[in-house]
């Protein structure tokens, strides 16, 4: 407020004191600016997307896709770089596709931006349905804007992050031997449950560098599904000889109905034998600075 001279008693000069409220104001204000550098509108983004192109619009109210009718909501682009979904989606640099726009109509003919999405369809042409568009930046080439290298980096550590939060133990380890379960129970398994028979494994490892609940040298058994089936084609397949990261698992309630014998899922209770079933309970040992990574985070965590 006004001092006897005119002036205000408080200010932002060093040689004079910030009132109580200001500096509070301006702390809170810093920690939102903060928060927002952690989470910037192009890491939300590509946190939230398995395709993240810089493409170019080439045509408006238009659809390359045939099941997909062209609306103002559809854009052809041709992409320029891709920063993520070359996994699944192949290289699709120098290539046209289909783009559902989050908001229609905001893109006109020659427009360069960041497209954000997931596939709607993969044939002969990409269809991207997006999360959300941001204005192209300037981005040299080989160099990912940090923003968006963290959000990519978020979106491929959630699956890890899930099963560490399900996982009994954590090693790197070799695996010594393969043989089916019914012959380490000595006796043979009964009719499916299930036209998805998952073909149980039972995978003895020798654990190389433990991370969490086991010791080194220690003999792990897990069981994983064999089968090529539909339900299980992405599962872990283990091989003797194999070195690799493993996040195990007690069995989890929707596996206990293709563990048909209640005999035999007792005996693998008694044994100590673990679950390995979804495609990132085994991850390759090029992985494990990842792994240690996000299992710092997790174990540091109340």
């Amino acid at each position: 407020y006004p001092s006897k001279r005119g002036t205000s008693r408080y200010c932002a000069c060093p040689q004079r004191l910030i009132a109580p409220s200001a500096f509070l104001l301006m702390v809170l204000l810093a920690c939102g600016v903060w928060s927002y550098a952690q989470e910037s509108p192009m890491s939300a983004l590509a946190s939230r997307s398995a395709i993240v192109v810089l493409g170019r619009v080439v045509r408006t109210n238009a659809s390359e896709e045939p099941l997909l009718a062209a609306n103002n909501a559809t854009v052809v682009v041709r992409i320029t770089r891709m920063f993520a979904g070359t996994e699944f989606a192949g290289d699709q640099v120098g290539r046209t596709a289909t783009v559902i726009l989050n908001k229609p109509g905001t893109l006109k003919v020659g427009a360069e931006a960041l497209f954000f999405g997931n596939p709607r369809f993969i044939g002969k042409t990409l269809t991207i349905a997006d999360v959300g568009e941001l204005p192209a930046p300037r981005i040299k080439a080989g160099v990912i804007p940090p923003g968006l290298a963290q959000g990519i980096e978020t979106r491929r550590d959630a699956p890890i992050r899930l099963r560490l939060a399900h996982a009994a133990v954590v090693f790197r380890g070799t695996v010594e031997a393969v043989r089916p379960l019914e012959a380490v129970e000595g006796e043979k398994l009964g009719e499916p449950a299930s036209e998805h028979d998952p073909q149980w494994r039972l995978a003895v490892l020798h654990v190389v560098r433990p991370l969490r609940a086991v010791k080194e040298g220690e003999v792990v058994s897990v069981i994983f599904p064999a089968s090529r089936d539909i339900v299980w084609f992405n599962s872990p397949k283990l091989r003797p000889g194999d070195e690799v990261l493993v996040l195990a698992h007690q069995p989890q309630k929707e596996e206990l109905r293709y563990l048909r014998e209640p005999e035999v899922l007792k005996r693998i209770k008694e044994q100590h034998v673990l679950v390995v079933s979804q495609p990132q309970d085994v991850l390759p040992v090029q992985d494990e600075r990842r792994l240690l990574r996000l299992l710092q985070k997790t174990e540091v965590q109340p």
